[in-house]
């Protein structure tokens, strides 16, 4: 029989720190923290509470900055693609809406041997695809290793690098993951070669999500636009650069939704959306600071206004590979120390917090010490001294940004700030799939980026940015290396006690911190706003918004 074991270690290793409420005319930061619970029990959760006649039915109508291109887990790297693939996309495990929660997902059962090297996952039997045809353990081990498959060159690859026959496979001396075993249709086991504490979180990513095999060989190339899998919404009609829909999915195993589609509008621009919000035709939008006030003082919003401590860092990434800024630490602390945080969260309405380091500071590993801005001119002189630029720095550099207005403004308060002390830079908006391949392929001196747990771990913002084996798409855009730091990366991620792991999260911080590769800006407090008649939509810590569970108020 399968059992939930060892949940008390596990559950105080997944750390994520939402904190969400609904408030008009709130702009106060929640004060409490909540860890997220691993669903212990072997319950099947539902489309929220009982479905009723009264809930069903009706569209929501959402928006995205730009085209998602495609829903292949496997080659998933775009914010605009995340957002939306969690509603398509399942795999053993999923987030809870508010990503404070592991639920299960196709997994209905699971344990863990007492050496924490094999997984055991029992499937449920009411699992299908979009295609009608029952999700079964081989679906798992085809997903797994044509993640890991060179030639897929999926980005995710490296989230199961510690499965057992992970090198081989790659290097192709063997013929398939053997640590991913499919024991009979119902029950699929994961062996590691070391216990890899975030392992389990990560599986909640939905570029862990199971596909079926002969919808990839039927669409080829084209899966990413087709994508077959065993979420709770379908792919439906797409309107390239315009609009996409996803319809409810009649089969899925926790009951049909009771939304009968929704569909993501292309809108890259802000107060464009609040227009369409003002109007009626869009039922969700981000909040600019422009319409905050107005908003969030109007009476017909006093129960729609939504507010998440995201887990998400913003900041400048220098590229480590290329001069001036790579190779002069000085150069890279004098920028630092000029940036005005305050008076962007200022402009922000408060909306955020400062960032000295990559994890928040109730993570697991986060700073306990002081979080006042870096901000001191005169510092940022000295060491432009330091630096050998005394007399400010010739040229003027590209500081590469998605071409999202409130990003833009962000900039132009930093461009300011980098002038004063002679550093010139020239801000570049770029439509978001060419400024993802600037990043990934290191074809930029300077970079806003940001980073958001993809797993529900500390683990995933520290890894992603800094781990040298996640160059470029895995994550690290400043191309960063450092051997110590790997190897205490590699020891967080094997060690069982959590005072243990956050000591040496915070030894990789303070390494981090001393080179610098980024400046880092703030903490990002999410504040969106729906319609009065949208019923249970909540937003999530890590930005992936799900509406499997959101019903409209007839």
């Amino acid at each position: 029989m399968f059992k939930h074991q060892g949940w008390a270690k596990l559950s105080a290793t997944i750390l994520i720190l939402c904190m969400l409420f609904v408030a008009a005319c709130d702009t106060k930061t929640p004060e409490t923290t909540q860890s997220p619970q691993t669903t212990q029990t072997t319950q099947t959760p539902t489309s929220g509470e009982a479905n009723t006649e009264t809930k069903q039915g009706g569209q929501l109508v959402t928006y995205v900055s730009n085209d998602p291109k495609g829903f292949d887990p496997a080659t998933l790297n775009l914010w605009d693609q995340t957002i939306v693939a969690a509603n398509i996309l399942e795999g053993l495990v999923r987030l809870s809406p508010d990503g404070t929660q592991i639920e299960p997902g196709i997994a209905e059962q699971w344990s863990v041997s007492d050496d924490g090297l094999v997984w055991t996952f029992k499937l449920r039997d009411n699992a299908k695809f979009h295609n009608g045809r029952k999700v079964v353990a081989e679906d798992f081990k085809y997903s797994f290793e044509r993640v890991a498959r060179p030639e897929t060159a999926s980005p995710s690859a490296w989230m199961l690098n510690k499965i057992k026959g992970f090198d081989a496979f790659v290097a192709g001396s063997a013929t398939g993951l053997e640590g991913v075993r499919a024991v009979n249709d119902s029950t699929l086991e994961l062996e590691l070669t070391e216990a890899y504490a975030p392992f389990f979180s990560m599986l909640a990513s939905a570029s862990l999500a199971v596909v079926p095999k002969e919808a990839v060989e039927e669409f080829g190339e084209d899966f990413a636009q087709n994508v077959v899998a065993a979420g709770p919404f379908t792919l439906g009609q797409w309107n390239i650069n315009q609009d996409l829909t996803v319809n409810a999915f009649e089969d899925y195993w926790a009951g049909r939704p009771y939304l009968d589609s929704v569909v993501w509008k292309v809108i890259n621009d802000e107060n464009t959306r609040i227009v369409e919000f003002d109007a009626g035709t869009l039922d969700i939008a981000w909040i600019p600071p422009a319409h905050y006030d107005r908003l969030t003082s109007d009476s017909r919003y006093q129960n729609s206004i939504n507010i998440c401590n995201t887990l998400h860092t913003d900041f400048i990434s220098f590229n480590m590979e290329h001069t001036p800024f790579g190779d002069n630490k000085d150069l890279r602390y004098a920028f630092k120390y000029a940036l005005d945080i305050q008076a962007v969260i200022d402009m922000l309405q408060g909306r955020a917090s400062v960032a000295n380091h990559i994890l928040l500071s109730s993570m697991m590993g986060g700073p306990l010490g002081d979080t006042s801005p870096w901000y001191n001119v005169d510092k940022a002189k000295e060491f432009m001294d330091k630096a050998g630029y005394a007399d400010g720095l010739p040229g003027t550099y590209k500081l590469i940004t998605p071409n999202w207005n409130n990003n833009i403004k962000i900039c132009e308060i930093y461009q300011q700030n980098l002038k004063a002390i002679g550093i010139n830079i020239e801000i570049e908006s770029l439509e978001y799939g060419a400024y993802n391949e600037a990043l990934t392929s290191g074809q930029y001196d300077l970079a806003w980026g940001y980073v958001v747990a993809a797993y529900p771990d500390s683990d995933a913002m520290v890894a992603t940015l800094v781990y040298s084996g996640n160059l470029g798409s895995g994550g690290n855009y400043a191309r960063y290396s450092n051997a110590e730091a790997d190897k205490l990366l590699e020891q967080a991620r094997a060690a069982t006690d959590d005072a243990e792991r956050a000591m040496l999260y915070t030894q990789i911080e303070a390494l981090v911190s001393e080179d610098l590769p980024y400046a880092y800006g703030m903490h990002n407090i999410y504040v969106d706003i729906c319609q009065p008649y949208v019923q249970d939509y909540v937003a999530s810590a890590v930005d992936v918004h799900t509406y499997h569970r959101v019903w409209i108020k007839q």
